[in-house]
């Protein structure tokens, strides 16, 4: 993998540690609005990146049918009680993941919404 093309994460922190489903609640973390510093925000207030880095990061989420870990709510990054959730910018922009919307459909899975950090 080319220097910079991997998945924009905490220092440290997996796949595992960063999911936004909990199985034996079916809750599904997403986001309650779109952070301050989100990657979808206008230029001058998003988290720094590129637009090649952006570009390429959005397209791979897109093209797996994936979503994107608001970066404020990672391990890590975020205080420990903050689970990770869904960014909603990513959501609002591009539509919940297929995987979200089949546990929905199936009612073995609910969003629940979790506020941004202060």
């Amino acid at each position: 993998m080319e220097e910079g093309t991997g998945p924009v994460t905490a220092e440290g922190s997996a796949a595992s540690e960063a999911a936004v489903a909990d199985p034996q609640t079916g809750e599904i973390r997403i986001l309650s609005g779109r952070c301050k510093t989100c990657v979808l925000n206008p230029a001058e207030d998003r988290v720094a990146l590129s637009p090649a880095r952006l570009r390429s990061f959005l397209n791979g989420a897109r093209e797996s049918d994936g979503h994107v870990v608001c970066h404020r709510t990672l391990p890590g990054w975020a205080p420990e009680q903050v689970k990770p959730a869904m960014c909603r910018g990513f959501v609002d922009a591009y539509g919940l993941p297929g995987a979200v919307r089949e546990a929905l459909a199936m009612r073995v899975g609910h969003l629940v919404e979790q506020h941004d950090l202060p």
